[in-house]
């Protein structure tokens, strides 16, 4: 599922495995194969953006390995033991703090290319940027220039602003980089059961007036 996606992005990325990959490509034995500072979890701060479904099992599971969480949301919906969840307003102030920033946000007006260079700019350039949320939140090509120009330090990406990725796109041969071709969820089981549970609860909540789990805000698009 997704929040596991996230979690093998972050895991690699603390541990430089892109680097090794790299060197296991070549049939290299290179110790010193990673160019990226090892991060300790345990030491380390996380900020998701978007605490909903994905981001709030995804908070969970970081605070297992021990990591500072921090959560951005408009509208929070769960309570999430051990976690600081802030306003939007409260985004790029937190930024610098963060060894990971991983995005779940949806696609709305508000949220598209709200991940930009200035945004990147913010961040340490020892840290990381991970989406699995949608790519038209992220302006790619600032990702690209922060990552090659050592604003930050790599990235893994499950969505993209134009998918598929082309080919040609220099994103592919960047170090420090993983990518997955939109496939977090692909996986998951028992979509459509769940759904239809979910679907039957709601219609006995609502012929009991009670509130209802999941709901739409169409103003908002989510």
């Amino acid at each position: 599922n997704a929040p596991h996606h996230i979690m093998m992005f972050l895991l690699a990325l603390s541990r430089g495995l892109p680097y090794y990959v790299e060197a296991q490509k070549q049939r290299r034995w290179d110790k010193e194969a990673r160019q990226s500072p090892y991060i300790y979890l345990a030491e380390a701060t996380v900020l998701i953006a978007g605490v909903g479904g994905i981001g709030h099992e995804t908070a969970r599971l970081c605070t297992a390995f021990g990591m500072t969480v921090f959560g951005i949301d408009p509208r929070p919906e769960y309570e999430i033991p051990g976690v600081e969840v802030h306003p939007s307003a409260d985004l790029d102030a937190l930024l610098p703090r963060a060894d990971f920033v991983i995005s779940t946000t949806p696609h709305t007006p508000e949220t598209e290319g709200m991940w930009h260079a200035e945004r990147f700019r913010l961040m340490k350039p020892t840290a990381y940027f991970i989406n699995v949320g949608r790519g038209k939140t992220m302006k790619l090509d600032d990702l690209v220039e922060a990552i090659e120009s050592g604003v930050i330090a790599g990235c893994g990406l499950d969505v993209f602003e134009v998918e598929p990725l082309p080919p040609e796109h220099r994103l592919w041969t960047l170090p420090n980089v993983l990518l997955t071709p939109h496939v977090a969820i692909q996986d998951a089981e028992n979509i459509a059961e769940r759904r239809f549970e979910l679907l039957i609860d709601n219609a006995r909540r609502f012929a009991a007036g009670e509130p209802l789990h999941n709901i739409v805000n169409k103003a908002a698009w989510y």
